[in-house]
């Protein structure tokens, strides 16, 4: 496993990519893994500090304990303007303790302001280790041959 900076240094280009959609949407789909095997999929807000990937979850949401119960995850981020995408898979784990959770959050404020996003006391704060991520960039873009090209990174 590997944290966002980890990742980032390894494979530039897809960390790039993905860093710049979520500047940009603020938004990607989270893949969990229900109770009963079958996937759940949900819109969140990640957010990065540190070199370590985060998302703050709602106490009612089900995602929570389908990640505290089996931390698998694939995390989709939106694509891009010629519709490049990627996606990251991993491991997630919860972020115990006031004192983890304020190192987190200090080391993503500068994010956090940018994109706006309001983390609440109450919302459990995930951090998302990276195992895999594939990304996908288009040759001949918006012309007939256009084509599909893919690179996969792993820890």
């Amino acid at each position: 496993m590997a944290t966002w900076g980890e990742f980032a240094a390894a494979a530039p280009d897809m960390a790039e990519l993905g860093l710049r959609q979520l500047q940009k949407f603020g938004l990607a789909y989270l893949g969990t893994v229900r109770a009963d095997g079958s996937p759940r999929v949900n819109p969140v807000c990640p957010f990065i500090g540190d070199g370590r990937l985060f998302v703050a979850t709602a106490p009612s949401s089900p995602k929570r304990l389908d990640l505290v119960r089996d931390g698998r995850y694939v995390l989709h981020f939106l694509p891009g303007k010629e519709e490049e995408e990627i996606s990251i898979r991993g491991r997630a784990a919860l972020i115990e303790g006031p004192e983890m959770r304020a190192l987190a959050l200090e080391g993503a404020r500068e994010m956090i302001q940018a994109t706006g996003l309001r983390i609440k006391p109450e919302e459990w704060l995930f951090e998302y280790d990276i195992d895999s991520a594939m990304m996908t960039t288009w040759a001949d873009f918006g012309t007939p041959n256009h084509r599909p090209v893919r690179t996969s990174w792993r820890a």
